[in-house]
Parts: C-alpha cells; structure tokens; sequence
C-alpha cells in the first residue's frame, strides 16, 4: 500500500496548482530542447525530463480527483458560487437606459428599461452577499483537517 498523508482540502488545492505550474514548466522545456543539432551537447536531459512530466500528470489527475471526490459536500455551493458569479457579469452588461434623450437632428429618443439601474445594483449588492456568505462556507470546509488522503509522493513532486 502506498504511503499516504492527510492533508486539508485548502493544502490540496495549493499542491495542485504548484503541480500544475511545475508541469508546464517541465513541458515548456521539453519542447524547446527536443530537438538540438546533432553533436552540440546540452544541460537539459529531455528523456528524464519526459518521465518527470508523465509523473507529474499522474500525480495531478490523483490529487484532482481525490479533490473532486472530497468537494461531493460543497458541491452544491461551488455551484451556486458560480452562478452567482455569472449573474452579476449578466447583470453588470445589462443596458439600463431609461428616459429621454436628444437623438438624431433634434429628435429627442425615449428609452424604457425594464429593469433598472437602481434594480441592478440592488441585486448585485445581494449577490454580493450571498456570494461571501457562500465562499466563507467553502473555506471553512476546506480548511478542515486531515479531509484528503493523498499519497505521499504527489506531496514529495510539488516540493
């Protein structure tokens, strides 16, 4: 059985993004020193760097999934974090003009907004709200101790 470690949801999250960022720079160097002319030697071992890479991806689908598996229970607020997200973004591109306006060669153009500016700033502040509220119970819960199972090696690539 392999050597695993308890870790929180909030370190886990941290490790994958270190992961990831070493993995695109392991990939990144790969593909600038594949190829060399012949007979010029280099400092970069591009075949031991491939299997450093391969075991990064490994470790990054791991800790991804164990991360999916273990979000089951605030799944429902990362969702609902999300859209709230993406209302303010509707709502923020929403044109409210309302009223009258001078148009073109003296013309004067009324305009009618169904929904307001006063609404869309209500209801912006709301989902403000919410979404703090949302985000302190995401936190909470990924700062819970010893939530993820990970194997230790996965710790040891980030490192």
């Amino acid at each position: 059985m392999a050597n695993t470690t308890a870790i929180s949801l909030t370190k886990a999250l941290k490790v994958k993004n270190r992961l990831a960022g070493r993995l695109a720079q392991v990939t990144s160097t790969i593909q600038v020193y594949n190829s060399a002319v012949k007979g010029r030697s280099t400092e970069v071992d591009v075949a031991q760097l491939d299997k450093d890479r391969k075991q990064l991806v490994d470790a990054l689908v791991s800790l991804k999934a164990a991360i999916y598996e273990n979000n089951r229970g605030i799944y429902h607020f990362l969702a609902e974090l999300e859209e709230n997200k993406s209302e303010i973004e509707f709502l923020r591109g929403l044109n409210t003009r309302h009223g009258t306006e001078p148009g073109y060669q003296g013309q004067t153009v009324e305009y009618v907004a169904v929904i307001k500016k006063t609404d869309v700033d209500k209801r912006i502040k709301q989902l403000e709200r919410e979404i703090d509220g949302l985000q302190d119970k995401i936190d909470a819960y990924n700062a819970s101790s010893d939530r993820l199972s990970v194997d230790a090696r996965i710790l040891e690539l980030a490192s």
